[in-house]
């Protein structure tokens, strides 16, 4: 679980960092249209967000007892965060293969 967790937080900050490069010069859009209204509002509240997200998982794994069970809820809500996540880091680097 701990595994998982952190590589949602690794990937959300990828993300981020793609997003607003893509965003920045053009190339993509916003597909998410809370995301994209923060953007849109301040990229720095965009990235004020994402990085607060990331930030609060790493709390919960340093606040996360090894020896203890997850919940059920938590570890389904995770496993469908971290697919998503990967689905849109691929989405991530088919542009950016595009652009170069």
């Amino acid at each position: 679980m701990r595994l998982l967790l952190l590589y949602i937080a690794i990937l959300n900050l990828l993300d981020a960092a793609l997003t607003m490069y893509g965003l920045h010069f053009d190339y993509i859009t916003e597909a998410n249209p809370l995301m994209n209204h923060l953007y849109l509002t301040s990229p720095w509240l965009f990235l004020l967000l994402k990085g607060g997200l990331s930030l609060i998982l790493f709390l919960l794994l340093c606040r996360m007892n090894s020896d203890k069970r997850s919940s059920g809820i938590l570890l389904s809500v995770s496993a469908i965060a971290a697919v998503s996540y990967s689905f849109t880091c691929l989405m991530h680097s088919y542009w950016l293969l595009e652009i170069f």
